[in-house]
């Protein structure tokens, strides 16, 4: 009698959100989500520098049915876009994460700063500091809290990971740039499983690391490719309650899937369909409509990725991908166990 291993399969939900610019029921080049309390999902648009744009840079907080709950981050010009720049503001934004009290914490790698707001998008504070040394940082990523409220932050172009303290106080740091195991080249996404351990996406090296708090180098998955396993620029990590580690393989389109040695399982490319924001656009416009009327291979050509870059996963084990390119999230659900016994 062995232990069998169950396939790990996903059944697709649905799909939220549209493009949408100027604010409201969309998003516009999303980067970054993260679950909130309740059914609250929080999406970060990066958007674009083009002037008409500016609103698109924001946080939209809706259910993950699809509900508008606000949204915050204010807009400002290019040439505003320096350290005297506005409180609440984004240029470059990269992550949001939330503390156990559910304020939202949010990256901007032009800037070199986080700003933090309220659950429901006040703003509070901000602090970051231009450099290389112990608690400045160069162009901040992926960011993930603790289960003691500290935040650790991939700080992307010093090739590391620093820890701070709610108040942006300096902790630790650990990381240096190579190619060797615990060395980090461009790194971008960060998860934490249930253990306190640390996934990073290696971007630059095409590869997950997995360390624990403090540093010290676990494992390693992933290589350059296109095949199983293998990544092209992985930007995004996420770990359930189970362990699986999901992957966004940014420019190979899909969301990998492994267990927790690393072992690849699965992968998901899309299955979306028309969002009810996108719905809700559609049919007050005639035009859209007979667009999509006359359009041959409609759904197969709207369900695949295109530009996965970010994925968070909940304790109903619910995954949600956001798609930079399509300006859209979609959400899978788990379906197996882990493991079911019985004889081979």
């Amino acid at each position: 009698m062995v232990a069998q291993v169950a396939p790990t399969t996903f059944r697709y939900s649905h799909t939220i959100g549209r493009q949408e610019t100027r604010g409201g029921d969309g998003f516009f080049l999303p980067i970054s989500l993260t679950r909130g309390e309740g059914d609250r999902l929080y999406v970060l648009s990066r958007g674009t520098e083009t002037p008409a744009f500016f609103p698109c840079k924001r946080v939209t907080i809706c259910t993950v049915d699809e509900e508008l709950l606000g949204q915050f981050g204010q807009k400002i010009p290019p040439e505003e876009a320096d350290a005297s720049a506005p409180d609440g503001s984004f240029f470059w934004p990269t992550s949001v994460a939330l503390d156990s009290q559910g304020n939202a914490f949010v990256a901007d790698e032009w800037l070199n700063r986080i700003s933090v707001f309220t659950k429901d998008g006040e703003w509070i504070r901000k602090w970051g500091t231009p450099g290389d040394g112990d608690g400045e940082v160069n162009r901040p990523s992926g960011m993930v809290f603790d289960k003691d409220d500290n935040l650790f932050m991939v700080d992307s172009h010093n090739h590391r990971v620093q820890i701070f303290d709610g108040e942006g106080n300096f902790i630790s740091k650990w990381g240096v740039e190579g190619t060797g195991d615990g060395e980090l080249s461009y790194p971008w996404g960060i998860d934490m499983d249930q253990d306190g351990d640390v996934f990073i996406a290696d971007w630059r090296n095409d590869r997950i690391q997995k360390f624990t708090a403090d540093g010290k180098f676990l494992m390693k998955f992933g290589s350059s490719g296109n095949g199983d396993g293998e990544f092209n620029r992985p930007t995004g990590v996420a770990v359930d309650r189970e362990g699986t580690i999901y992957v966004t393989d940014f420019k190979n389109d899909r969301l990998q899937v492994f267990n927790p040695e690393g072992e690849y399982l699965t992968q998901l490319t899309g299955e979306a369909t028309l969002s009810k924001w996108g719905l809700e656009r559609v049919e007050i416009d005639p035009l859209a409509m007979r667009g999509r009327e006359i359009c041959q291979n409609l759904e197969e050509q709207e369900k695949p990725f295109t530009g996965p870059i970010a994925v968070a996963v909940d304790d109903d084990l619910r995954v949600f991908v956001a798609e930079c390119t399509r300006s859209r999230v979609q959400v899978f659900q788990k379906q197996s166990a882990n493991f079911s016994g019985g004889p081979l």
